[in-house]
């Protein structure tokens, strides 16, 4: 069993290498041998070299068992899916060239209108950047893997589990598949999500209950991402600026927005927003006066406040709910973009 273990690895490894997903000594791939040990990719390793000898053989603790080589520094991220999913036999962690280009562009992998890809991988949200190589990344990624069988690593590639390594494999295929036809859709004016119930049939046919269902969802201060830019004179991308002119807010840069608008709010004035989106992003960023934001998320209930003054911007992923009011003394003034164009049907109203 180990020796066809062993082989078998090698053989998605040059698999991966030629795909350019396991480019030099990039990503890593892991097997399950028991309920305690399992054999993964040495450390700094070409996937395109390895010999069936040269994988390393590992507790479930990452105690090295069998191997003269080093395992690979995600070995934490491997472990972190064995330990948490006991149905998960085999992990590839790959960096496929466009899906890893949607987490550097901060987009979601919206798979909404691809039955295949429903079907076979479920929804695949994007965990956020943490360090890669070791016990940040791992625990980055733990709150994701319940009810996902892949997942995009911000900035980092993709992350697949399967009860065998083939499963594992062809989840990362697809992931890429998906990313490119995503892409050629948005260069001839937008992908169309299929109707929920549709959604809703084709997630029930893989074996992909609702993230609700499964209780798969990260806390929420975990999903929205608050930035607070602090005055500087050095040179910075998005800071602000005060001297003798004026003021300067260099609110965001290197990121794909569709539509912007400026805002103010009258302090008892009541509030704005009271709704959700189905699939679209949003960020608010305040420039003057006060912001109180209440947050809540749609699946599971769970509710946020949050206090923002001037120089926060706060990043919403689809699915969160909010509303903002204007606790004063002063007038509150904020920006408000999206990464897509305005649709009546992507707002859901929320009561808070």
């Amino acid at each position: 069993m180990s020796r066809q273990a062993r082989e078998l690895m090698v053989e998605v490894c040059r698999l991966g290498w030629r795909r350019g997903f396991l480019s030099a000594t990039d990503g890593n791939v892991s097997l399950r041998l028991g309920e305690d040990r399992l054999l993964i990719t040495p450390a700094g390793r070409s996937k395109a070299l390895l010999q069936a000898q040269d994988l390393v053989e590992v507790d479930l603790e990452g105690r090295p068992l069998a191997g003269g080589g080093k395992p690979s520094a995600e070995l934490p991220m491997h472990l972190a899916v064995y330990q948490s999913l006991p149905e998960a036999n085999a992990v590839v962690h790959a960096h496929p060239p466009l899906a890893t280009a949607f987490s550097l562009a901060n987009r979601e992998l919206d798979l909404s209108g691809l039955p295949e890809a429903l079907v076979h991988l479920g929804q695949v949200p994007t965990v956020p950047y943490a360090t890669p190589g070791g016990e940040d990344l791992a625990e980055a990624v733990r709150p994701y893997l319940r009810g996902h069988a892949a997942l995009l690593l911000g900035h980092h590639g993709t992350l697949a589990h399967g009860p065998d390594l083939e499963t594992a494999w062809v989840r990362t295929e697809k992931i890429e598949s998906a990313a490119q036809v995503i892409l050629a859709a948005k260069s001839l004016g937008g992908a169309r999500a299929l109707p929920p119930e549709e959604q809703e049939k084709l997630l029930a046919m893989g074996g992909h209950a609702p993230a609700a269902l499964l209780g798969s969802l990260p806390p929420l201060d975990r999903r929205i991402e608050l930035k607070h830019l602090d005055l500087k004179r050095e040179f910075a991308t998005e800071k602000r600026w005060r001297d003798h002119r004026g003021e300067a807010h260099l609110i965001i840069d290197n990121r794909d927005l569709c539509r912007l608008g400026v805002l103010s709010l009258n302090p008892g004035a009541g509030h704005r927003g009271g709704h959700l989106h189905r699939h679209k992003h949003e960020g608010f960023y305040v420039v003057a006066g006060r912001a109180m934001v209440e947050l809540a998320c749609a699946e599971t209930g769970e509710r946020l406040t949050l206090e923002q003054e001037p120089g926060d911007r706060l990043w919403l992923p689809p699915g969160v709910a909010h509303r903002i009011t204007a606790p004063g003394p002063d007038t509150l003034v904020f920006v408000e973009f999206t990464d897509r164009p305005y649709d009546p049907e992507d707002d859901v109203p929320f009561v808070f």
